[in-house]
């Protein structure tokens, strides 16, 4: 049984969803695999402060946040500075792949997929290291002469890669990875009890619902504006809070016969099945689950940086609206309550978008460099033509 390490970072739920479901489709291949949350290897000092850095950051300055996204990009790879980045708990996960022996490691967030890099490079190791870009877009952090493969969203994330030097030949564009659940025979299931599933929480199919996500960092970061609102609307609303409890209790004020509140929740996919349109931050995972359950958008003040990028992407595919005010939101969900064809337009967008089965097709690419069908795109660059991908 082969053995294939899948390393992610807690920084949201996006990257951590996105490696499990390349797990789940390695485990139907009879792999063991393993997955470990990057962050939690640093030392507890450094992980507090980068965690509090990035989400202090995103939340109270998100201009900041995007300068510094865009600085990080601008970084030679050959540099002192991102050669420190790329050896940022090196120690720590060389003992863990010292324990583990993986026959292949795959990552989900660009800075681990650097460290196991610079392992390469060292001959401290010689295992396959690939990379499974989790938004529609990829940052230069991305880059590394010692990855072997990338697994991306679009044509357009596969050409900027390629600009940065990686082998046009070492990118696939399948996708972003989603769970079992969000596969097209079970969104099928799902949609096809629609009406069940709105009536065993006592909405009416005949008004719309809305689904409002945030837990506190996005469209719901403002409470005070939506109090007043959501009960006059005219419409059915879910607002899942997340793990913020605060949050969680002020909205059960308001909770009626047409507003239900939730925490966190792993059911999230019944939820989306219900609704008529989804309120949220345009994470890559999110959105990408969205259009899986054919679930129009309306983005909400999405920051620079990837989630422009992926905004940007949900907008010219025509499933999504961007706004960047509560005002702006409000004006646009009663714009579709008085005309449902806005929705419909988007819904058939949502339809129109190839099922992409992306966990498949990683899982099986991963299997073919933990069998060694597939060399290390660093030590042999020239590849056996009836190995090239198709």
């Amino acid at each position: 049984m082969r053995r294939v390490l899948l390393m992610t970072a807690s920084f949201g739920s996006g990257h951590n969803q996105a490696a499990y479901a390349v797990m789940e489709a390695l485990k139907e291949r009879d792999a063991e695999v393993e997955v470990v949350d990057y962050v939690g290897l640093l030392n507890p000092a450094l992980r507090s402060f980068a965690k509090f850095s990035l989400i202090q950051g995103v939340k109270r300055a998100p201009g900041l946040y995007g300068l510094f996204y865009k600085s990080m990009s601008r970084i030679d790879p050959d540099s002192a500075l991102q050669r420190y980045v790329n050896h940022i708990g090196i120690e720590r996960i060389q003992e863990y792949i010292a324990y583990y022996r993986p026959d292949c490691i795959a990552s989900t967030f660009p800075t681990p997929m650097g460290v196991v890099g610079e392992l390469r490079r060292a001959g401290k190791i010689d295992i396959p290291n690939l990379a499974i870009v989790t938004d529609y877009t990829a940052h230069r952090q991305w880059y590394h002469d010692f990855a072997d493969h990338y697994f991306v969203a679009t044509d357009e994330v596969k050409r900027d890669l390629v600009s940065y030097g990686i082998p046009e030949h070492a990118v696939d564009v399948v996708g972003i990875p989603l769970r079992r659940k969000f596969r097209e025979e079970n969104v099928e299931r799902l949609l096809a009890h629609r009406s069940e599933l709105i009536r065993s929480i006592g909405f009416q199919e005949e008004i719309p619902i809305i689904l409002l996500m945030g837990g506190g960092s996005g469209i719901l970061a403002d409470p005070g504006v939506w109090e007043s609102f959501i009960p006059e609307s005219g419409m059915q609303y879910l607002i899942i809070c997340g793990h913020n409890r605060r949050l969680e209790r002020r909205f059960s004020a308001i909770q009626s016969e047409r507003v239900r509140v939730f925490g966190y929740t792993n059911e999230i996919e019944k939820f989306m099945a219900m609704a008529d349109l989804i309120v949220t931050k345009p994470g890559g995972l999110t959105l990408t689950e969205s259009i899986a359950m054919r679930l129009p958008l309306l983005i909400y003040r999405p920051i620079p940086g990837q989630e422009e990028a992926n905004a940007r992407f949900a907008e010219q595919a025509g499933v999504a609206v961007c706004v960047k005010s509560p005002a702006e939101a409000q004006a646009f969900l009663l714009s579709v309550r008085e005309d449902p064809s806005i929705l419909s337009r988007m819904r058939e967008a949502c339809s129109a978008m190839p099922s992409c089965g992306a966990a498949e097709r990683i899982a099986q690419k991963i299997m073919l460099y933990a069998t060694k069908k597939l060399p290390c795109r660093s030590v042999s660059p020239e590849w056996p033509p009836e190995l090239l991908p198709t």
